[in-house]
């Protein structure tokens, strides 16, 4: 009698411990933590940290921005208060001027009704590289199509480059905590009609630039 008991008790708290873990709360929500670089680790001063919201599934597709941004110190520490809704979820996103950007995926969740302390948020810092097409005067091609990891409008671009463009030279941004082998540069040249691929890899820290010279 006394082990049957002692089996129910434990069902019981059991099934108490589920609910209270699917038990959604609202109110007054802390969120105190620290931005920091993905790559280096290191804090990133002044960051701008917004809250964004989705009533529903939790899927990154639905969420928008909640409020206005809140501001890391020097340090990069935060430390701001909202009201969270029952049937809402919630995740920071942070950025920088300098041109930090969070990753989707990587955004810490808030516990809402919560104190929500020794949050981490990691943002990529800004990489450029510098394309300069090295020229042969006496045999120039009809055209150079460049490609490579950046996201001049969006989304990845390509340069569709002529002949009054091979003496030119253009910068482009991209995430500079990129794993190595997407770090890519590659572009075919036209003679003619007859297409020849080039690929190069290059490597690049965080606000710095690397240079790739389209040869041929």
């Amino acid at each position: 009698m006394m082990i049957k008991s002692l089996r129910n008790l434990c069902i019981a708290a059991t099934l108490s411990s589920l609910f209270g873990a699917c038990q959604k709360y609202e109110g007054p929500t802390l969120a105190e933590g620290l931005v920091v670089e993905m790559r280096t680790e290191k804090p990133v001063p002044y960051a701008w940290i917004e809250v964004y919201a989705q009533a529903g599934s939790g899927l990154h597709s639905g969420y928008s921005s909640f409020a206005e941004p809140h501001q890391a110190d020097a340090n990069g520490r935060f430390s701001f208060s909202f009201d969270a809704d029952k049937e809402t979820t919630y995740i920071l996103k942070a950025y920088s001027d300098k041109g930090h950007r969070s990753h989707w995926g990587r955004e810490p969740y808030i516990e809402n009704g919560h104190n929500n302390k020794g949050l981490q948020i990691p943002v990529a810092a800004p990489a450029w590289v510098k394309i300069r097409v090295a020229q042969q005067p006496d045999r120039l091609p009809d055209a150079i199509t460049v490609s490579g990891p950046w996201f001049d409008q969006g989304y990845i671009s390509t340069l569709d480059l002529r002949k009054t463009d091979y003496g030119k030279v253009s910068y482009h941004t991209i995430d500079s905590s990129m794993p190595n082998d997407n770090m890519w540069v590659h572009w075919e040249v036209n003679f003619g009609g007859q297409l020849t691929p080039y690929r190069q890899t290059f490597s690049v820290q965080p606000f710095d630039t690397a240079e790739v010279v389209v040869r041929y």
